[in-house]
């Protein structure tokens, strides 16, 4: 089982269990697996995302200075998942301390870092600096969350992020301080979340692909604050409207127009394209020529997107 999927694996597994309270398990090499792929898989997917463009980043300390509310709320994430350690380590409560470092990774992997994208790969140097440098802050503290539980990735992570005057080991390192938690917005991000989620479902419901724009979504005005922009880039929307709904329900406008299903088709070549490159092994500093083979109606298109394509 180490062997297959490291030791951290299956030293999370056991921890975050309930033998550490003394009842019965029934051992499952199924629930190691996930945790090597939930937890080490998309930890080193993020760790090798940062990578590609870690050479950019000048100053470590830029994170302090960030508006952005994605950079301000997986600082805040991180002092809640700090909380949480702290309190099940004091209370000698193993399985309570390390069950939130598997959601925390989640929401790094699968929201701040997918939100934050095309912030890395942009032309904004000063906020791709700011995006750098809470990306390498998050991993670094991280690291020393993690040093109780997953002891060898936890020090890869922080020989790989550390700077000249960090100390040897992470395992050499103070526990992380208590750090402000920005409670209303960690409401708003979590109501943005949940109607993501409930525009999402739609979508699936009429069978419509995320890559095709839609003009409107509606939500409930007894819903709460929720960040528009966000939800309007993750449900592709045009705009949103808030309307007399039962609050917890969302709609769509499903009418696609020609502009729109023009739109929808140049997301989608530019998503082939990115899986040949995928493919490929190309870096995102590869340039390439590209062949298209397409009859007149994607000639136009290719004619009409031809720079943004570039």
């Amino acid at each position: 089982t180490i062997e297959k999927y490291g030791a951290d694996s299956l030293r999370y597994y056991l921890l975050a269990s309930p033998v550490m309270r003394g009842e019965d398990i029934m051992f499952s090499e199924k629930s190691v697996a996930e945790v090597y792929r939930k937890i080490v898989g998309r930890l080193m997917n993020v760790y090798t995302f940062y990578e590609t463009y870690a050479h950019e980043l000048k100053d470590e300390k830029n994170f302090s200075k960030s508006k952005n509310i994605l950079d301000q709320w997986i600082l805040s994430r991180l002092g809640e998942l700090q909380k949480e350690i702290t309190y099940g380590m004091e209370k000698y409560e193993l399985d309570t301390a390390s069950r939130g470092i598997e959601k925390f990774i989640d929401d790094l992997s699968t929201w701040y870092l997918r939100r934050s994208r095309e912030r890395f790969k942009g032309d904004n140097a000063e906020d791709k600096e700011r995006a750098l440098a809470t990306m390498r802050y998050v991993i670094f503290e991280l690291s020393k969350l993690m040093a109780p539980f997953m002891p060898f990735m936890a020090e890869d992570l922080y020989q790989k992020v550390k700077g000249m005057k960090d100390k040897e080991s992470v395992h050499l390192e103070d526990w992380p301080a208590d750090s402000k938690i920005n409670k209303g917005l960690m409401e708003k991000m979590a109501n943005t979340r949940r109607l993501v989620e409930l525009a999402l479902a739609a979508r699936a419901e009429k069978g419509i692909k995320v890559r095709q724009p839609l003009l409107l979504l509606e939500v409930s005005k007894e819903d709460g604050e929720f960040f528009e922009e966000l939800i309007r880039d993750e449900v592709n929307v045009k705009k949103i409207v808030l309307g007399v709904l039962q609050k917890g329900t969302v709609t769509l406008d499903t009418d696609i127009t020609p502009e729109l299903k023009r739109e929808g088709q140049l997301r989608e070549l530019i998503r082939n394209i990115q899986d040949l490159r995928k493919k490929e092994k190309l870096t995102p500093h590869d340039a390439v020529v590209l062949y298209l083979s397409a009859n007149k109606e994607g000639e136009s298109l290719v004619r009409e997107f031809e720079a943004q394509l570039k």
